[in-house]
């Protein structure tokens, strides 16, 4: 009875735990691989910045690389240096950390929408209050004063078009996490992908021990 108590309270606990750990630390890697390889010689500056996240938007470090990376690639394959990238995905992680706020929604939600700046899809930005319709996108091009017909555009400057009107439409949004960070909502957003931050800390102790392990049990 004590060691079936001590394998269900403690033990079982524990290991799943660990593996938790395990799999956050991992997940934090292969994200700032991903900024290596989206970023190259501004990835120095996306991992210092991804130190803040926490606190100015709600978003763990490892996420907000991840997500950092996923803007950036999409960025960079379109045109865009890896500096303008990376002023870009900044700004939207950001942006999507005060959507998450503003619209009481997940970090998940927002992002997908913000993913149609480079997509060109409108369904999950129209989800957020933002029509970006052609016509709009058109008009808010020569109230620029932007002669180019959008059809005529290159990718890099259609998706530059869609970013700038997105944080025209968004206004309200932005700056919404720190105006409302000590409410409920955000404190307990902050709280939850802190849990995020430790396990990964953790987790990396348990990377240079456990990686040879797994390497040796796929040799055999």
């Amino acid at each position: 009875n004590v060691g079936k108590t001590l394998s269900l309270g403690l033990t079982a606990p524990i290991a799943a735990a660990g593996a938790a750990a395990f799999k956050l630390a991992s997940d934090m890697s292969e994200s700032i691989n991903k900024v290596d390889v989206a970023f190259k010689d501004n990835s120095t500056e996306i991992k210092q910045w991804s130190t803040t996240t926490l606190n100015s938007f709600g978003i763990a470090k490892g996420t907000a690389l991840d997500m950092a990376a996923g803007f950036g690639d999409m960025a960079t394959s379109m045109g865009f240096t890896t500096a303008g990238a990376a002023d870009m995905s900044t700004s939207l992680v950001g942006l999507a950390g005060d959507m998450a706020s503003f619209k009481n929604i997940g970090i998940g939600e927002a992002t997908t929408a913000l993913t149609a700046i480079f997509t060109g899809e409108t369904e999950s930005l129209k989800r957020m209050g933002i029509v970006m319709t052609e016509a709009n996108l058109a008009a808010y091009a020569m109230s620029e004063g932007i002669q180019t017909n959008i059809a005529d555009m290159t990718q890099a400057e259609k998706v530059q078009l869609r970013y700038n009107y997105v944080m025209e439409m968004t206004k309200n949004a932005q700056g919404d996490f720190a105006r409302t960070s000590d409410g409920a909502a955000n404190q307990m957003r902050i709280f939850t992908e802190s849990l995020k931050e430790t396990g990964a800390e953790l987790g990396s102790q348990l990377l240079p021990l456990i990686t040879p392990m797994i390497q040796k049990v796929n040799e055999w």
